[in-house]
């Protein structure tokens, strides 16, 4: 079931002006090495990793991805037949992946993949930058003002010590490339 998940949303990825595809390989990642390390469902974290942003690649100007994003996660797991109290920590992880103050990550797959989302960020530096400026057509200056808050945030949705130590060196030396 991960496979066929997988293989479908790099399939939706491909022709988007974004590098998804790299995203969603980053987010996957990470989220099963911090499931590892912190004894989480890593089946959980995995699923949520490659799920979390289907309604963004889809549709890049909607707002509140996480809210859709989680309701069409429950239909594409309910396909699969997937327990239900495993789909509810699946939504769970995808409604609060972005660290809305509204949705607040509660459990430690849901903390886990908030982090995975934002250390991801840390090794798309030049994605980020080419998309803003080249795609987006953006002044140097406003590129670099994107990025220093991209990063700011990125760095605020790190819950976990483990993610913090990882993203801590890239986050310190983006800083410096960036701050005037």
């Amino acid at each position: 079931m991960i496979e066929e998940i997988r293989k479908s949303m790099l399939e939706l990825c491909k022709g988007k002006s974004w590098d998804w595809e790299e995203h969603l390989d980053q987010v996957a990642e990470y989220s099963k090495m911090l499931a590892k390390k912190l004894d989480a469902d890593e089946e959980v974290c995995e699923l949520a990793a490659w799920l979390h942003d289907i309604v963004k690649i889809k549709d890049s100007k909607r707002e509140s991805h996480h809210i859709k994003g989680a309701e069409e996660a429950e239909k594409i797991l309910e396909k699969y037949s997937y327990p239900k109290e495993k789909i509810q920590q699946v939504k769970h992880c995808i409604l609060t992946h972005s660290s809305d103050e509204n949705y607040m990550p509660q459990t430690k797959e849901a903390k886990i993949l908030a982090s995975a989302d934002a250390l991801s960020h840390f090794d798309s530096l030049l994605s980020l930058a080419q998309y803003r400026f080249v795609l987006k057509g953006k002044t140097a200056e406003e590129c670099r003002e994107f990025l220093l808050r991209k990063y700011e945030n990125s760095w605020k949705k790190i819950l976990i010590p483990e993610a913090r130590e990882i993203a801590r060196p890239k986050y310190e030396a983006i800083k410096l490339v960036l701050c005037k």
